[in-house]
């Protein structure tokens, strides 16, 4: 059965009635189902996608600021668990929850309205998020182990914004093209999960027809 937005008038008496939430859970287990996964592949495959570029994203920052301030194997753990570990995470999540909804049941009539939203979702957690949780934890670990002499934020935190920006300028840069080419990548598959969800109620109801004129 193709998952189609029919106006009420346009309702077919024999058709089943789906919720959004119906409809989703439905069109979902179509995919996972689906015998040539390659056919919806970005459907499958995206949301990983999107998280693995977020860790590389999460992985440059962070190694950074933990360079610039010579932490060494300091609290490493500790440190990629927030700002590299926490934003793949809220990526994947994210995108399933708030984009792919979005894609599968059209709710919003603009493809490009989706893309826009999920590049913004993608540049915030992959760029955004580390930029600003990264530099945290490193300068909390540096105070923590002597490892570069910081300002107390609490007493000069003037002087800790001028660090943040010393430290943070021969990485904007590289932030600007990781932002762009994440924000890219995400328009980019999103556009495809689009293109695949098209192709799958096309495919249903060309079986339909096909099954009809069977009859």
């Amino acid at each position: 059965m193709a998952l189609l937005h029919k106006k009420h008038s346009e309702i077919p008496e024999d058709a089943v009635r789906l919720n959004e939430r119906e409809a989703l859970i439905y069109f979902m287990k179509l995919v996972d189902g689906w015998p040539d996964k390659w056919e919806i592949w970005p459907l499958t495959f995206t949301p990983g996608i999107l998280g693995a570029t977020t860790v590389m994203s999460s992985i440059y920052i962070n190694s950074h600021y933990r360079s610039k301030l010579k932490l060494g194997n300091y609290g490493r753990l500790s440190s990629y668990i927030p700002a590299v570990v926490l934003p793949a995470i809220m990526t994947t999540f994210f995108h399933k929850s708030f984009i792919v909804p979005d894609v599968v049941l059209n709710t919003r009539q603009c493809a490009v309205c989706v893309q826009t939203r999920a590049g913004l979702l993608q540049a915030g957690f992959s760029t955004a998020y580390p930029m600003l949780l990264a530099p945290m934890s490193a300068f909390m670990f540096a105070t923590r182990h002597f490892t570069y002499r910081l300002p107390s934020i609490t007493e000069q935190p003037r002087e800790v914004l001028k660090m943040y920006k010393k430290l943070s300028s021969p990485l904007m840069m590289p932030v600007i093209a990781l932002l762009a080419f994440n924000m890219m990548a995400s328009m980019f598959l999103t556009g495809k999960e689009m293109q695949t969800v098209y192709k799958i109620n096309l495919t249903l109801q060309d079986r339909e027809q096909a099954e009809e004129l069977e009859d």
